[in-house]
């Protein structure tokens, strides 16, 4: 315990990164955990596929522009950087926006254009290390998207959700839009100067948004609604033992750029992660049948599941050191490896031995990714 609270102590922006990522992530999955009560499996499953939809396109569209804004802006002080990657972000998504609003349903045309401008302005707080509004503007966002997503539903039904999620992240990523009006004629400059960065970094969050969402889409279509809906709940119980890894994520990129000292946070990460995997595989045997007797079949999935956020830890962890070192092509080529190591299991273990293999392979992918990382790590020495 005293080790714990030297770590907090001398990482006072780490606490604040942390409340403001774990109370975003426990209220989005009190949202879910809601939805799996008032809906059945097939629902649950149709939902989900819609918003993985959006925020994978969304991904896409911030273009790299996001962690590029952490990795430089903490050593550099430039708002023309800030202003030049909004300015990319906001065009890509308001096109992009539109074509899915008109092909799939309005509602997920709003998301993408708020998730990216959402995505803009946590970014930019992390670049300029302001712990405080980072963590008030996660927060503030998910506490109106969880009352107001199932306002929505119970009015407008399974589109109604997507609404209620879309419309408080376009109301809090709207400041970004701010920079635009300086006209500061060094944005040009800022944008060409990091474009090859960002591109590398935009692989690595397309490769990071098709390693996390690209199953559910590939599931809905392949094993139907009903098998995603078991598959989503599991998966909520590993993103939220993931809260600890994308913590550790946010909070070390910034810092690593300053150059300041994290080892024994990393540590301590890293073995917190074991310990909250031991309890959900304990407690979910009985837990899941007794809040949602209609996902039964999702123990086994979450048990094997959240096994992965040890190696999860462990990739974030490394991620955040390589970014920090301006080595975006290592990180790139790890996820790319996840990537085909996911879709390989789906296709196989899924086909082969259904929910469990399922499971396995977000597992496997991992591990992957986490080998990866510590091997083009400890292998490239200079700058990608």
């Amino acid at each position: 315990m005293e080790s714990i609270s030297r770590v907090l102590r001398g990482h006072p922006g780490l606490v604040r990164v942390a409340v403001g990522q774990v109370g975003a992530l426990l209220l989005g999955a009190v949202f879910w955990f809601v939805l799996a009560r008032l809906l059945e499996p097939g629902e649950y499953g149709w939902v989900n596929w819609l918003m993985s939809v959006a925020m994978l396109a969304s991904t896409c569209c911030v273009l790299g522009w996001g962690k590029t804004v952490v990795s430089y802006y903490p050593r550099e002080g430039r708002d023309d950087l800030l202003g030049g990657a909004v300015m990319i972000v906001f065009v890509a998504s308001v096109v992009v926006g539109v074509v899915f609003g008109f092909l799939l349903e309005p509602s997920v045309g709003l998301f993408i254009v708020g998730f990216s401008l959402f995505t803009m302005v946590v970014s930019f707080e992390l670049g300029k290390r302001r712990y405080d509004r980072y963590m008030w503007v996660w927060i503030g966002v998910k506490l109106i998207s969880l009352p107001l997503s199932i306002a929505l539903y119970f009015w407008q039904g399974l589109f109604g959700v997507v609404f209620g999620y879309a419309i408080p992240h376009l109301i809090f990523g709207l400041p970004s839009l701010r920079y635009l009006c300086k006209g500061n004629p060094g944005i040009k400059e800022e944008v060409c100067g990091k474009l090859k960065f960002a591109m590398r970094v935009w692989g690595v969050d397309v490769s990071t948004g098709l390693t996390t969402l690209l199953d559910k889409v590939l599931i809905g279509g392949i094993f139907g609604m009903f098998t995603l809906g078991l598959y989503q709940l599991a998966y909520q119980f590993f993103a939220v033992l993931s809260v600890l890894p994308s913590v550790l994520s946010s909070y070390l990129l910034p810092e690593k750029s300053a150059g300041s000292r994290t080892r024994e946070v990393e540590v301590f990460g890293i073995l917190a992660s074991a310990a909250l995997a031991v309890v959900v595989i304990v407690l979910s045997p009985w837990l899941i049948p007794w809040v949602f007797p209609s996902f039964a079949r999702s123990v086994g999935m979450i048990q094997i599941m959240s096994l992965g956020v040890i190696p999860s830890t462990i990739a974030m962890v490394k991620t955040s050191e390589l970014y920090a070192l301006g080595r975006a092509g290592s990180v790139l080529a790890s996820y790319l490896a996840a990537l085909v190591t996911g879709v390989l299991g789906i296709f196989g273990l899924g086909v082969w031995f259904g929910a469990m293999g399922l499971a396995v392979s977000v597992v496997l992918l991992q591990v992957v990714l986490a080998a990866t990382l510590l091997l083009l790590g400890k292998k490239l020495t200079s700058p990608s």
